[in-house]
């Protein structure tokens, strides 16, 4: 069964995409990111759900203050019925709510675009590499050390996806810049140059395409060593990834007609 923990860490990238959720719609949209497992499924004893939707509303329920921030990156307002979760932006202790010109900007696109879509995993995983696993975890890490220079308050804000989530939205870790604002990052895996070609998915460059102005980056980690888990990294801006770089269409999802 899943912590409260980690089901807040995964609150975190859904919230950032729509800017704003009722906790109704938190639960609608959870397993989406998240892969339930069976002692999540298991029905609630005092509530017709389950228990991991259970556990979402008890999130709220817990909560003492009306308006408490997260340290995952979202605020939870229980002045409104049901609950809201907003995304913010601002460094540990000045928080605030995201505007709501921008509430409405990441709604709009909502409506416009779903980005989830269902995944055949064990195809997927036949496209990943230990290399790609290995270079997530070295940028997660280099965040981690980045943040704590200059707020270590903010530290649970560097969240690495899981692969469901990171497919589903285009990057694979969220993290925060000494401004507050979140920062969302793809990450690239090579042991040659910094120059070598990479792939992408179609989501991820939709992603891109769509946050081309809202702090999205390709991590481009070279010149990677797998034993001591260490490379170097370049960092590509989404403007010029897509002015700077060629997108090939080279390869195909092959089915039986």
């Amino acid at each position: 069964m899943h912590s409260e923990s980690e089901i807040r860490s995964a609150i975190k990238p859904l919230v950032e995409f729509y800017g704003e959720m009722t906790t109704s719609e938190v639960k609608q949209h959870l397993e989406e990111v998240l892969d339930y497992d069976d002692d999540d499924r298991i029905p609630s004893e005092t509530r017709n759900e389950i228990l991991i939707t259970q556990r979402i509303g008890n999130i709220v329920a817990h909560q003492r203050d009306t308006v408490k921030v997260y340290s995952e990156g979202f605020i939870v307002d229980k002045s409104f019925t049901p609950a809201h979760f907003f995304a913010i932006q601002g460094l540990s202790g000045h928080e605030q709510k995201i505007p709501e010109k921008e509430i409405k900007k990441r709604q709009q696109k909502a409506k416009q675009k779903h980005v989830y879509k269902k995944v055949n995993w064990e195809l997927e995983n036949e496209r990943r590499s230990l290399i790609g696993h290995l270079g997530e975890e070295f940028v997660y890490h280099t965040e981690i050390a980045k943040v704590k220079e200059f707020d270590p308050s903010s530290l649970d804000k560097v969240i690495h996806l899981s692969e469901k989530q990171g497919d589903g939205f285009g990057y694979d870790i969220c993290s925060v810049n000494e401004n507050g604002e979140t920062i969302f990052i793809e990450v690239k895996t090579t042991k040659g140059t910094a120059e070598t070609p990479f792939f992408m998915s179609r989501n991820e460059k939709l992603f891109f395409e769509e946050n081309i102005d809202n702090n999205a980056y390709v991590y481009r980690v070279f010149n990677f060593n797998e034993e001591s888990r260490h490379g170097q990294i370049k960092i590509v801006s989404a403007k010029e990834l897509l002015e700077n770089y060629n997108f090939d269409p080279i390869s195909f999802m092959v089915t039986h007609k």
